[in-house]
């Protein structure tokens, strides 16, 4: 609530909320009707930056799908979990909280693959492309690897097929998607190995894969962070991290120098929890300011 526009509407918009469950699940209105009941709804959640409300409907929505998938393992299944996944990523990145949604989309897993071997490959790139993004924005660089890797595999497919835009208008050529993950790669320990460098340079030639890593290289954020972070001890704490951290701060996020006092209280809890020595950006990059 603490994100609203205006929280005098919450009660309101929860009972819309619960209300439109009903109707999603009964079996008196047309598919249609409930499509457009659903997107109707997740606007004004949108609109009035209800991240709260957004996040409790789309677990929930994504919990029903997950039973039903279980028992009927379709690829119209697949494609709502994913896409109820999706709405979980994005309300918990409007409450700035985005690494919160890192269990719903491990659980998603076995629905990504089921696209895969069905060959619903448009479906497949917007939500790891998507989720590549999520990752992106909050420095988890590995599972940010993960899912451009899969998106680019799904590009190629659909490339590989004769598709060169998708519905909603996207253009797709296969060095933006190798750009992407070249450029979450030079942020994880490993960077642009040998197998990564192979793969893409089969694909696009060794001059066009040069002209990519110089782009990514150009574009490369120039702060440096320690590199603790790139440890697989500093990795495997990660999520129980930003619970302590969200915890020492009173879960409140995304205000005007958060950053600042974020950073200490992720460098105490590094120390005295983890036995990790940790600087900040700030310490690392003296003549940088931020906010």
């Amino acid at each position: 609530m603490k994100y609203m526009k205006d929280p005098s509407k919450y009660e309101e918009l929860q009972h819309q909320g619960e209300t439109l469950e009903q109707l999603l699940q009964s079996t008196e209105y047309a598919e249609q009707d409930k499509q457009g009941a659903l997107i109707e709804y997740l606007n004004l959640l949108n609109s009035e930056r209800a991240a709260e409300l957004g996040v409790t409907f789309s677990e929930r929505l994504m919990e029903r799908v997950a039973s039903a998938l279980e028992v009927h393992p379709t690829a119209d299944l697949a494609v709502d979990l994913l896409y109820a996944c999706l709405l979980v990523q994005q309300f918990h990145s409007m409450q700035f909280d985005a690494w919160r949604a890192h269990p719903a989309i491990e659980s998603c897993r076995s629905a990504l693959q089921l696209l895969e071997l069905d060959g619903k490959w448009s479906d497949v790139l917007r939500f790891c492309q998507d989720t590549a993004d999520m990752y992106g924005e909050i420095s988890w660089w590995p599972e940010a690897l993960y899912y451009a890797k899969r998106a680019y595999a799904a590009m190629k497919e659909l490339i590989g097929k004769g598709i060169t835009v998708l519905e909603n208008g996207e253009l797709l050529d296969l060095r933006d998607a190798a750009f992407t993950v070249c450029s979450n790669a030079i942020q994880t320990a490993e960077g642009i190995d040998d197998t990564l460098s192979e793969m893409l340079q089969a694909d696009l030639g060794a001059e066009d894969l040069a002209v990519v890593i110089q782009e990514v290289q150009d574009s490369r954020d120039e702060t440096v962070i320690d590199p603790v972070e790139l440890t697989p001890e500093y990795l495997d704490i990660r999520y129980e991290l930003e619970e302590k951290i969200d915890d020492a701060l009173d879960h409140e996020r995304g205000y005007y120098d958060f950053c600042k006092e974020y950073w200490l209280a992720k460098r105490m809890i590094l120390r005295n929890d983890y036995g990790i020595r940790w600087q900040s950006p700030a310490q690392l990059n003296p003549t940088m300011e931020f906010h």
